[in-house]
């Protein structure tokens, strides 16, 4: 690896701090030195241990207690002869040992002194990934979620039920393994299937990885549309009866959970109780996009409900829907999350006040959002957010639909001029989307990702000018390299 003695912290700490001194000399980090912590910080106590190959004892990188600091907040000083974190959290020490490791990744060991002062502007910094279209493994999940909070990024949103496959164990129902998980591969002849649950081990287990680094993992269930692997599975919960399927073609499809259906209802209260059990996160997502109306116009169940409500139009029931499933989330002990189409067809019964959208058409949705005091996510499909995109408009590059570039990204605000002063407050940060229809393997979707999402996570920690932030791209390239990630190398 190229080792670059002579460049200072400032020139290499990525996202940019609050505040960073450059001061003279070097700290050499190797398996000699020892790692000690104040009472309060075993946990990343013993992931420096690991993540470095020390010893614990002596206080050569000293983790210690500063009473009064914010939640990640953490002060860092590299001296020739030691290396303190000051934090009031856990969270705050890991964000230093972050920068640590970053530094150590980028001079061969060879820290540069310094001193920085630091703490983050949002407080959702995340990304998303599709694993229903492509089912990525737990290992590369994990890989993503280390490379995520190396750079501060704090949600994991795992979008894991769709048309194409539906990826969460729930006990007592079993066709979801052996109809909804599973899609016969169309571009093959013999009847070849693609995808399974994952396995309740295997969630704890990624939790467990994910909250070791202070990532919280954001579980997501498609309501009501996108939903044609749940129909396949259980057909009563459609508007027809079926027959349906587990799709294995992209797009978005006239198939759409029965809004009349008291058993749908039944089974979606019963799985958002055991997804609440199953994930540790505040936040349980719901889906709520793209979900075509023209079912319930023809189904007798909906318009017996849509009479029962005192509704006049089918859309209408896409709210009665967010609020029921709404309902069902806080009867769980947990907070919705809804894509902004949540926000359409609410004149009538309107939305609960706690349910935060997440703006991905464009920022109008989140501008909307905010009038009728709905805390916002900012993800503009529009604005660098969507990392399945083209890295540039060209017919040799991967990607589909859109093209999202560096310099999108590097211009990226949560905040656009035309929210209103007041609204601001509103919002609480942003992430980059993966979506996966086109996405095949996990080096697929890390070209597609980086550094991308690192530019993105430079703008939710300190939002800094976009030539500043492309200027960092070289740096970005050679983390890339030392954390063995496929990456974009264009403009």
């Amino acid at each position: 690896m190229h080792t670059h003695h002579s460049r200072k912290a400032s020139d290499l700490i990525v996202p940019i701090p609050k505040s960073i001194e450059d001061w003279e000399g070097t700290f050499r980090l190797h398996p000699r030195i020892a790692i000690a912590a104040e009472k309060g910080f075993e946990a990343v106590h013993q992931l420096a241990l690991e993540l470095f190959g020390c010893k614990a004892g002596g206080e050569d990188i000293l983790f210690k207690y500063q009473a009064g600091m914010e939640q990640e907040a953490y002060i860092l000083t590299i001296s020739k002869v030691q290396i303190v974190i000051k934090a009031g959290t856990d969270e705050g020490a890991f964000r230093g040992l972050s920068t640590i490791r970053k530094l150590a990744l980028l001079t061969d060991n060879q820290l540069p002194c310094c001193k920085v002062e630091d703490s983050p502007t949002f407080a959702w910094r995340g990304y998303m990934v599709d694993c229903s279209r492509h089912q990525f493994s737990i290992a590369f999940l994990k890989k993503l979620i280390d490379v995520a909070s190396l750079f501060h990024l704090n949600r994991f949103h795992w979008h894991l039920t769709d048309d194409q496959g539906w990826r969460i164990p729930l006990d007592g129902w079993p066709k979801l393994e052996s109809i909804a998980s599973k899609r016969t591969e169309l571009q093959y002849t013999d009847g070849r299937t693609y995808g399974r649950l994952y396995s309740k081990e295997e969630i704890l287990d990624l939790q467990a990885y994910a909250h070791a680094r202070h990532v919280l993992v954001v579980p997501e269930i498609e309501t009501p549309g996108h939903a044609s692997a749940l129909l396949a599975a259980y057909p009563e919960f459609g508007c027809t009866g079926g027959p349906y399927e587990t799709q294995d073609r992209w797009g978005i499809f006239e198939e759409v959970m029965c809004a009349g259906s008291d058993e749908l209802i039944g089974f979606l209260g019963d799985a958002i109780t055991q997804i609440a059990e199953l994930f540790s996160s505040p936040y349980i997502h719901i889906g709520g996009d793209e979900c075509p109306h023209a079912a319930w116009q023809q189904c007798p169940r909906c318009q017996e409900r849509m009479r029962q409500l005192g509704l006049t139009d089918a859309r209408y029931l896409q709210s009665w829907m967010t609020s029921k499933v709404c309902e069902m989330v806080h009867n769980a002990g947990k907070q919705p999350i809804g894509w902004d189409e949540v926000l359409e067809g609410t004149e009538q019964l309107g939305l609960p006040k706690d349910l935060i959208v997440m703006s991905w058409r464009g920022v109008q949705g989140g501008l909307e959002a905010t009038r009728r005091g709905h805390q916002v996510i900012m993800c503009p499909n529009t604005a660098g957010c969507y990392f399945d995109y083209k890295h540039l408009d060209s017919e040799e590059e991967m990607g589909t639909l859109g093209v999202s570039t560096l310099n999108q990204v590097a211009h990226f605000s949560c905040v656009p001029d035309s929210l209103q002063a007041q609204a601001k407050a509103y919002v609480l940060g942003s992430q980059g989307n993966l979506w996966t229809e086109k996405v095949t393997t996990s080096r697929q979707a890390e070209y597609l990702m980086f550094p991308r999402l690192m530019m993105l996570a430079q703008q939710l920690w300190k939002p800094e000018d976009a030539g500043k932030v492309l200027q960092s791209k070289s740096t970005l390239t050679q983390l890339c390299d030392a954390l063995d990630l496929a990456c974009y190398r264009g403009e």
